[in-house]
């Protein structure tokens, strides 16, 4: 352990040297105060640092006094944010600077001395804004002689005794039977905000980060009465004097969907299923409308089953008409019409009625990455050292010596090797350990390797549950905090970053050390004296029966395909804890292996738009999809579709399908109906023949790329894959796709990864999806236990 406490690496920024593990956020988030918050700063190429031993420390110099605040005190920061700090000096010493730790002021206001004071010396004061608050160190320095200085240094403790502001312009909008939505206005607070607390009927309050001015109200009673209050918190968790609120009644519960007598909508989040009885002696056919565009038209054995859910044959007035509407988006109100066909064209009867989507659940919940942000930034300001998240506050140990400034957020006894380094700024080697490292190694996976997984096995209940606690550096008002939270909720909590006004920086534990964005040109150097071959495949430095947990020398040639590492160790962990779990038949060998390898080679670049071969970027959505979706549901016939259209486990034929590995999502299609196709374009004479010309009872068209991406049709200049599969598996797909995009947060636009691996597909495994960040690669989409 000793040789592990040694070294710790620091980089603010990955891509400073093409070395991808960093998550990089805009400079302006993670930099100490601007000018307007604090005076300009001496640089350190002018004068020595406050700090430097050689400089004589007596507070009783003769060449300068700090007279205000005094030792030990407490000092409210003022309506500015600022606090005064004053003195008096020798008038042949001159003035050099004053520094609340990392924050110098050389602006000063000069006047004559204090009564009784001799007039040998001139008065000085300076205001400053603290870098944050609690225990703070003043150092005051002045210049006798050339090169020779006379510091004071003085422990204080800021606090902040001003509330925010009221909440301004607090409504209430949106309202139906059993929801509503609050919106407000910013506050405004002396030294900064932390975020907001909503409180519905006087319940449990929710913290939002400072950047999110609207709460959803959900789970209420029709025709109920209700009253929201917000209040703003401040860096010192002062809350507003007086809270905002606002009363509201919920709508009365809607009369029943206005569905014709015979039609059953049944909808889901991705999709929905309408139902009707034929009557076959005077009806040969239908057409569907969704929202008064043509959806489909059918034959009435095309579709129609029996009460086992088999085809039926003949059709009878007993049978049913089961057509899965699919993809929707979730949330959304549809209008549906069918209108039932004589053999002679003309509509024998119709049938009609809206519905609405159902909603998915995320795997990290909104409230819970809203207040884990909030409170971060919090502690942040307020002066701690680190905050464990609520979520992890049975595994991680405190360390000894703490002291807790509110629940979750501590100051710790020794925090000098962070401190030295925070805000994160280039790329450091420490050589150094204090309470907060060593906490960090403590919770780091076995073996002090890389947080490479979001999932690990509990053998007892044989169930995926959240991987290793994932740390990084949470930066807020130019202060800083260690934040720890399961990985899965890290990933979630960094995407807020902006809104909570925020940088982070990964801390990732390491087999040499502890690295914010680990310097992998100076890790690898050490755990690959060697230089790693790239010689047609890349070749990976593991293989695929390495044990995760404790694997810690992986990585590439400066990075450039750290990674792709990655992509290959979640879909190695993920299919093997699956298999396990549900006892399916299967097991990676060395041929399944290359081929995953080549697959992921084949997909980064895609995902880079380069030629050849290229690792993957930052920030990576990946879906990789099953032969069941996420909820266990049967999609072997479509998931070998999207397999086959992918080179059947080789390389795309034609190769200009390598572009379908890297879609990006489009809402309702829109980008295909942008250029004029509709949901059944593969009927139009101009893409006949195809795979879905011959319309077999019991089956429907599935299409690859998805309708509900950019490639889909021929918007690459390329027909999408046709291919029959049973109708049954529309709903099944429709709810894993539409559940990757709101899990793993993949809006209008957002490009993914699609990586198909065949043996998954062919064992039945089922659909999960990632995302890859500078800590690792956490699960967005976990497949559910059966």
């Amino acid at each position: 352990m000793a040789d592990h406490t040694r070294h710790r690496y620091f980089s603010r920024s990955l891509r400073a040297t093409a070395l991808a593990v960093a998550l990089v956020l805009p400079v302006s988030l993670i930099s100490p105060p601007s000018a307007q918050a604090a005076p300009a700063a001496v640089t350190e190429e002018q004068l020595p640092a406050c700090s430097d031993p050689s400089v004589p420390e007596d507070i009783n110099h003769a060449s300068i006094r700090l007279e205000g605040p005094t030792a030990g005190s407490e000092v409210a920061v003022d309506a500015n944010g600022k606090i005064a700090i004053n003195g008096y000096l020798h008038k042949q010493a001159t003035m050099v600077d004053v520094s609340i730790e990392k924050t110098t002021s050389s602006s000063f206001t000069f006047g004559p001395p204090p009564p009784g004071v001799t007039n040998w010396s001139a008065s000085w004061t300076t205001s400053m804004r603290p870098p944050h608050l609690g225990p703070v160190q003043v150092c005051s320095r002045a210049e006798r002689e050339p090169h020779r200085y006379a510091k004071i240094l003085r422990d204080i403790t800021v606090v902040d005794l001003i509330p925010p502001s009221n909440v301004p312009g607090l409504t209430v909008g949106t309202i139906t039977a059993t929801s509503a939505k609050v919106t407000w206005n910013a506050a405004t607070d002396n030294y900064g905000l932390a975020g907001y607390e909503v409180t519905v009927d006087g319940g449990t309050a929710q913290r939002t980060t400072v950047g999110t001015r609207s709460y959803s109200i959900t789970g209420l009673q029709p025709s109920s009465n209700h009253t929201v209050s917000v209040v703003a918190i401040d860096l010192a968790g002062n809350r507003s004097a007086t809270p905002a609120t606002a009363s509201f009644t919920t709508d009365a519960l809607p009369p029943p969907p206005d569905v014709d007598a015979g039609l059953t909508l049944d909808p889901d989040e991705g999709g929905a299923l309408a139902s009707w009885h034929p009557q076959p002696a005077n009806e040969t056919s239908y057409r569907a409308y969704l929202d008064g565009q043509i959806y489909d038209q059918f034959s009435v054995e095309q579709l129609c089953v029996d009460g086992n859910g088999n085809v039926a044959n003949p059709c009878t007035a007993d049978s049913v008409i089961k057509l899965p509407i699919e993809p929707l988006e979730e949330y959304t109100s549809y209008a549906f019409r069918v209108e039932a066909l004589r053999a002679d064209g003309t509509v024998a009867r119709e049938l009609a009625g809206d519905f609405t989507t159902m909603v998915h659940v995320d795997e990290v919940s909104a409230a819970t990455t809203q207040t884990t942000a909030s409170e971060a930034s919090q502690c942040a300001g307020a002066g701690g050292d680190f905050y464990i998240a609520a979520s992890s506050r049975a595994t991680v140990p405190v360390p000894a010596g703490s002291t807790e400034v509110f629940l979750g957020c501590y100051r710790a006894s020794d925090s000098s090797c962070l401190d030295a380094f925070l805000p994160p700024s280039g790329e450091k080697l420490l050589d150094c350990a204090d309470s907060i490292t060593n906490m960090l190694f403590a919770v780091a996976p076995t073996g002090r390797g890389p947080v490479i997984a979001s999932v690990d096995a509990t053998p007892q209940a044989r169930l995926l549950v959240p991987g290793a606690t994932a740390p990084i550096a949470w930066c807020a008002s130019g202060a800083c905090a260690t934040l720890l939270a399961p990985i899965a909720e890290t990933v979630e909590v960094v995407a807020l970053a902006p809104a909570a006004a925020a940088g982070t920086s990964w801390i990732v534990v390491g087999a040499a050390g502890i690295g914010i964005g680990v310097v992998l040109g100076v890790l690898l150097a050490i755990l690959f004296p060697s230089t790693i071959g790239v010689n047609g495949l890349i070749e990976y430095p593991i293989e695929h029966d390495v044990d995760f947990d404790t694997f810690d020398n992986w990585g590439l040639d400066e990075g450039e395909w750290y990674n792709s590492l990655k992509v290959y160790a979640e879909v190695i962990k993920t299919t093997k804890l699956v298999a396990d779990q549900r006892d399916l038949a299967f097991a990676w060998d060395s041929s399944e292996d290359s081929r995953l390898k080549r697959i992921i080679d084949a997909a980064c670049t895609a995902q880079r738009g380069t030629q050849g071969k290229a690792g993957c970027d930052d920030n990576v959505i990946v879906y990789v999809p099953g032969g069941k979706n996420y909820r266990g549901e049967d999609l072997i016939y479509t998931g070998k579709h999207i397999v086959a259209a992918m080179g059947d486990g080789g390389f795309p034929q034609p190769p200009t399908r390598a572009v379908w590995f890297y879609p990006a999502r489009s809402v309702n299609g829109q980008a295909a109906r942008a250029k004029g196709y509709d949901h059944g374009w593969f009927n139009d004479a101009q893409f006949k023949p195809n795979a879905c010309d011959v319309r077999v009872p019991g089956q429907t068209c599935d299409e690859f790329p998805f309708w509900a991406t950019d490639q889909a049709v021929n918007l690459t200049g390329q027909v999408a894959d046709l291919k029959l599969v049973p109708t049954t598996e529309s709903l099944p797909q429709a709810r894993d796709i539409n559940s990757f995009y709101g899990k793993c947060k993949v809006t209008n636009e957002t490009k993914f990864v699609v990586l198909p691996v065949k043996p998954w597909v062919d064992a039945g495994g089922p659909s999960f999806a990632f995302k890859v960040s500078g800590g690792g690669a956490s699960l967005c989409m976990t497949p559910k236990a059966p």
